[in-house]
């Protein structure tokens, strides 16, 4: 069974969802990001990747395994809500904010985030029940601005 099938059950059973589905979902939405502008430059890959191995340590095939079924799954989305929903019940506070300061990372790692990466950002902030006040300090630590 595939990751993704794990995470949106289709049926009434009690969902399968381990720790490592749950890292690849929050994977998939920091994917998200980095091709919200039409696409994936090296330092937004090289920051995923860093992310990744660093948090959830999903190594290179599975990263391979997340980038081919998202390809087909993320085309097919028709809300955020799929990804989010299984991180917003399962994870802390802490470590979904932490989520944030990652999309934020990704979003400025060409030195700015245009407002197709803010909006999506945001829209995972609440979906995910993070406060407007750490969804801004996200922003202003990976912009680099003052607060």
């Amino acid at each position: 069974m595939k990751w993704l099938a794990r995470l949106f059950p289709t049926d009434d059973r009690a969902s399968e969802t381990s720790t490592d589905d749950l890292h690849r979902a929050a994977a998939a939405l920091l994917m998200e990001v980095a091709r919200t502008d039409g696409e994936v430059d090296e330092r937004e890959e090289r920051l995923l990747i860093q992310a990744v191995q660093r948090h959830w340590r999903l190594d290179d095939t599975e990263m391979a395994d997340i980038v081919s079924e998202l390809r087909e799954r993320v085309e097919a989305a028709t809300d955020l809500f799929e990804f989010t929903r299984p991180l917003r019940e399962r994870w802390d506070p802490e470590t979904r904010v932490r989520l944030i300061y990652d999309m934020w990372a990704i979003a400025a790692a060409d030195g700015k985030a245009d407002v197709h990466e803010e909006q999506l950002i945001r829209r995972v902030s609440e979906l995910l029940y993070v406060s407007h006040g750490d969804y801004i300090r996200g922003k202003m630590a990976a912009l680099g601005e003052d607060g």
